[in-house]
């Protein structure tokens, strides 16, 4: 049976600090305010304080411990609170933080937290991936790939023309492509398509079970990031409905529309 999802893969929230002039060893208001919004401590047993941040940030606060898996993790710089807060939730943190909360009857709303972060808190997402799986469609990124080659596929871009072949990547051997990307990873907008069924069996993955039960899984997964991430946001923000993926796949398809070639029909 056809299966099809659309999902936030993973994203990172970034959250103003108001107070700018915090004692070196003081911990701004917002950290206790987003570890409320999220319910941290009620769902990770562990949370740690470390030196060590990334993108700039010096000092983070990660929930979770190496038994519960990958860790959800808020960054920030006390020399640099100009910098905000920094909330990541890697793929597989993302996947633990609703699989806990799901244990605990607590309901994810992505909307509802995405508004509280824009119009609350005057945040804003600094990166999103969006991801959207075609289970047991019999698509192969194998076949993608060739038709892509040869042209008789093709990738049109936000102004609907045709993406040349010098921003179209790969990586695999001759006899089998595995991950297929569109553009460059320091754009603001970067598409890759991927065997998801030989990732999550090849890595055992958090959905390697569920990989097991099909024939093929494969994920196109945008990345969005700085004024794309921003734009997405403040979009999902406004949307007067709770049912945000219908918008996801329309961001990527507004970016990466793969069409038969009718040229090389003729």
């Amino acid at each position: 049976m056809k299966l099809n999802n659309i999902k936030i893969d993973q994203i990172r929230l970034m959250v103003p600090v108001r107070d700018q002039k915090l004692k070196t060893n003081e911990f701004p208001f917002e950290l206790k305010a987003i570890n409320s919004l999220f319910n941290f401590d009620t769902l990770f047993s562990e949370k740690t304080v470390m030196r060590f941040g990334r993108n700039g940030y010096t000092l983070s606060v990660s929930y979770g411990s190496e038994n519960q898996g990958e860790l959800v993790t808020i960054m920030f710089n006390p020399n640099r609170l100009d910098m905000g807060l920094l909330i990541d939730f890697t793929a597989s943190g993302k996947a633990l933080f609703e699989s806990l909360c799901k244990l605990q009857d607590i309901k994810v709303n992505w909307k509802k937290i995405i508004e509280l972060i824009y119009q609350k808190f005057r945040g804003h997402i600094s990166r999103i991936d969006i991801a959207i799986d075609l289970i047991d469609y019999n698509f192969s990124i194998n076949e993608i790939f060739a038709k892509l080659k040869c042209e008789e596929y093709i990738f049109l871009n936000a102004r609907n023309q045709a993406i040349t072949e010098d921003r179209i990547k790969y990586i695999g051997t001759k006899k089998e492509v595995l991950t297929i990307y569109v553009g460059s990873r320091r754009s603001d907008a970067f598409l890759r398509l991927y065997n998801k069924k030989q990732e999550q069996s090849d890595n055992k993955g958090l959905y390697r079970l569920v990989a097991d039960k099909h024939d093929n899984w494969v994920r196109f997964e945008g990345e969005f990031k700085h004024r794309e991430a921003h734009a997405i946001g403040a979009m999902i923000s406004t949307l007067n409905t709770n049912n945000i993926y219908p918008y996801l796949a329309g961001c990527i398809l507004k970016h990466w529309k793969m069409v038969i070639n009718v040229g090389s029909q003729e």
